[in-house]
């Protein structure tokens, strides 16, 4: 038979006396010092502690720092950071035309010479990440991208993106529009970018909590990624 022993948060005495509940749960007040609070089973402290990493880590927050607000070690917000990864839910066709903004921005794991980049692909009229990779800037990983984007989007698109030279290797002529700097024709792609940042510990350019390694990276901005998407289909 197992025996637990409880004691008081406050000053650590195990003398304590049942005071009523609430809520169902048992309050306990302590002897010594006259404190009383619920007390709450290890498996519901454990379970509050993870949900609450799960919510952080889709903030901008370093691992670090979730250690020091939850106790969590790190070890462990590893395995929850992996344990949540989703992949894209199955996107349905839009019922305008539809119009891809594609975009690219830079981030790095370990310092800032190990340069990856983040392609994105974002429909225009729901701003909806449809498909996103990491790898280099060359044409490599645009084909990469282009293999990422569900099926209809690979028709009947029209695909509005700047003038680097990776996306003419790839994209369908007649459907690819490249577009200046400051034309406003990536404009959502671009503030969808700024909001990752902000929102994505990882993708800060000057920052001391970046990615130490290519699968936390990845997992992280899935997490963020996925996380936007779930508040657009929300608002939807």
């Amino acid at each position: 038979m197992l025996q637990r022993t409880l004691t008081c948060k406050k000053c650590g005495s195990a003398a304590l006396r049942k005071n009523g509940s609430l809520k169902g749960q048992p309050k306990y007040q302590c002897t010594t010092c006259r404190y009383q609070a619920v007390f709450t089973p290890a498996a519901a402290r454990k379970a509050a502690q993870y949900a609450q990493v799960e919510k952080l880590l889709v903030e901008r927050v370093s691992q670090r720092a979730i250690v020091r607000l939850t106790g969590v070690s790190r070890p462990t917000i590893v395995k929850l950071a992996k344990k949540a990864q989703r992949t894209l839910p199955s996107c349905h066709p839009p019922s305008r035309p539809r119009m891809l903004e594609l975009d690219e921005m830079w981030t790095f794991v370990g310092r800032k010479k190990h340069k990856m980049w983040l392609w994105l692909a974002v429909e225009r009229h729901t701003r909806r990440i449809v498909a996103w990779v990491l790898g280099t800037r060359g044409t490599a990983t645009a084909r990469r991208l282009w293999q990422q984007l569900p099926a209809h989007y690979r028709t009947g698109t029209w695909y509005y993106t700047d003038e680097w030279e990776a996306y003419r290797n790839v994209l369908p002529a007649l459907a690819h529009r490249p577009s200046a700097k400051g034309s406003g024709q990536t404009s959502i792609v671009e503030a969808i970018n700024c909001s990752l940042r902000q929102k994505c510990a990882v993708l800060v350019r000057k920052t001391c909590s970046f990615s130490r390694s290519p699968l936390m990276h990845r997992v992280r901005i899935q997490l963020v990624i996925d996380e936007h998407n779930r508040r657009i289909e929300a608002q939807a």
